[in-house]
């Protein structure tokens, strides 16, 4: 286990995280402040944008397989197997494309906007920009296999840093034009151009910093290509959760509520997805040394891996969420200037949901990076596919808070298959415990029932309730630390940069 691999991996995905906050501090006021019906617009636009996301699952698959693939086979010694494996997922990647691309256009030719029941933007106009959204989503495809093709030498932080740069570039292109009510196709075109521009960037980078990554289609062949399809697709099934997940619940509240309703329910989540992103960063940091001792059999590393990223995961996961929960009415009064659209039980469930979804996450990573996802797939499909199904009849009668409801018991059914997956992960002689999320959970229990209060009565106190936040928080700093065992974390931190100190003198 490197501790500088993770610490670089940590800062990238900072990095690309503080991205994704400036895409969600930017985007959504400039939709809701620039344009005449602001709030319905954006509704509109995310229905749009995520009309496409299903698209990812034809070669998401592919290339997650691929490249942790790579990495154990070369971190295992077997550098010809590994290209071997690239190769083959590029050509596949290439048919994906050229497949797919031509045929989108089709949608053209579709009555998308009565479809859609959009009301601010005509079917050509919406055509238009699912094309354009399609064709930058399949010039994705390229530029994550070649930005994570970095895994495999231990530099996966400068494949996300390419990422970070493309997303930053997207951002500020899109905000500029929004500032300009700019045209649903103009805003997918500059994120088109953004992905095009950014794929040569990095093949010129991996071309003179690490030439052994640049792929040859010389090195693939059927028998790969086929042997690749299978776990692939499953990984492709886990990204049809995601789509079930994020999508599909969009695409309901539109259909029988409405796009304001759409834009309350996604700007809701987008502030807990700000919490949510800073978790993610602890346990994506951690995925490239998952995948690295699994190539080299370390399984004593795995499980003191496992053992020292679940404390500071479930450490970040009480804190961040209640804090995050505390500061909801001053991010509607302050940030959107929208402070009607603050409600209280809506904040309360999603920051349930999201303190749950952060647990998942941490524990999915050690199945994602090491290839043994194929249950982890069933399962998230089934679990939302289930979630899906009865909100579409609870939503009309009973509001969003019967699909928060349902995602809260989905993410809950989730934990507890997972932490039954990881301990098959390890050999029968290394102990798993679920100790520690049990211990997590009540104290999530705990903390959100006397913070209810509070939450319910802060609609005119926004400032109030931030600064209520900030001393709570830190109690719940000092109690977490102790609760989940972070002294070890903390003096194996010390040690370290004491010994690279010492080194330097």
């Amino acid at each position: 286990m490197s501790l500088k691999r993770i610490l670089k991996l940590l800062v990238a995905f900072f990095t690309g995280q503080g991205v994704s906050i400036i895409s969600q501090l930017l985007v959504p006021p400039f939709f809701l402040h620039r344009y005449a019906h602001g709030v319905e617009v954006y509704g509109e636009w995310v229905v749009l944008s995520g009309a496409v996301i299903y698209l990812s699952t034809f070669n998401s698959g592919v290339q997650t397989y691929a490249n942790n693939q790579m990495a154990i086979h070369y971190n295992g010694g077997e550098l010809e197997a590994a290209k071997t494996v690239q190769a083959s997922a590029l050509k596949l990647t290439l048919i994906l494309i050229a497949t797919l691309a031509p045929a989108s256009s089709a949608v053209l030719f579709m009555p998308i906007g009565r479809w859609l029941h959009l009301h601010y933007t005509d079917s050509r106009t919406a055509a238009l920009t699912i094309f354009l959204l399609v064709l930058q989503l399949v010039t994705g495809w390229l530029f994550s296999l070649l930005c994570n093709s970095y895994l495999v030498l231990g530099r996966a932080h400068r494949g996300q840093n390419w990422v970070s740069a493309q997303r930053l570039v997207a951002v500020l292109a899109t905000a500029a034009f929004l500032w300009g009510r700019a045209s649903f196709p103009v805003l997918a075109l500059t994120q088109l151009t953004s992905m095009v521009l950014f794929t040569m960037v990095t093949l010129a980078d991996m071309r003179i910093s690490a030439p052994v990554l640049l792929p040859s289609l010389r090195y693939g062949n059927a028998k790969t290509m086929l042997s690749i399809i299978r776990p692939s697709a499953y990984f492709g099934l886990y990204s049809v959760s995601g789509i079930l997940l994020w999508l599909v619940p969009v695409l309901i509240i539109q259909l029988i509520l409405g796009s304001t309703s759409v834009a309350l329910f996604s700007i809701t989540r987008m502030i807990f997805n700000f919490s949510r992103q800073i978790l993610s960063v602890a346990t994506f940091a951690i995925s490239q040394e998952i995948t690295i001792l699994v190539g080299t059999r370390d399984w004593s590393g795995l499980r003191r891996l496992y053992d020292l990223s679940e404390r500071m995961v479930l450490f970040l996961v009480t804190t961040i969420s209640v804090g995050t929960l505390l500061m909801c009415p001053l991010a509607f009064s302050i940030w959107l200037h929208k402070p009607s659209f603050y409600e209280p039980g809506l904040c309360l469930l999603m920051a349930m949901v999201s303190s749950l979804a952060g647990i998942k996450d941490h524990k999915i990573q050690f199945q994602y990076s090491s290839n043994q996802h194929e249950k982890l797939a069933v399962i998230g499909v089934l679990t939302y596919l289930t979630m899906c199904g009865v909100a579409a009849l609870t939503l009309r009668p009973f509001g969003i808070s019967s699909l928060l409801l349902l995602w809260l018991g989905a993410e809950l059914v989730q934990v507890a298959a997972i932490l039954r997956l990881n301990k098959e992960l390890f050999p029968p002689e290394i102990h798993i415990s679920a100790a520690p999320v049990v211990r997590a959970l009540v104290m999530l229990t705990v903390c959100f029932s006397l913070v209810a209060w509070p939450v319910y009565h802060s609609t005119e106190r926004p400032l109030a309730m931030a600064g209520i936040a900030l001393p709570v928080v830190a109690t719940l700093c000092v109690i977490s630390y102790f609760v989940f065992g972070l002294k070890e974390v903390r003096e194996l931190v010390e040690g370290r940069w004491r010994r690279r100190l010492a080194a330097a003198k």
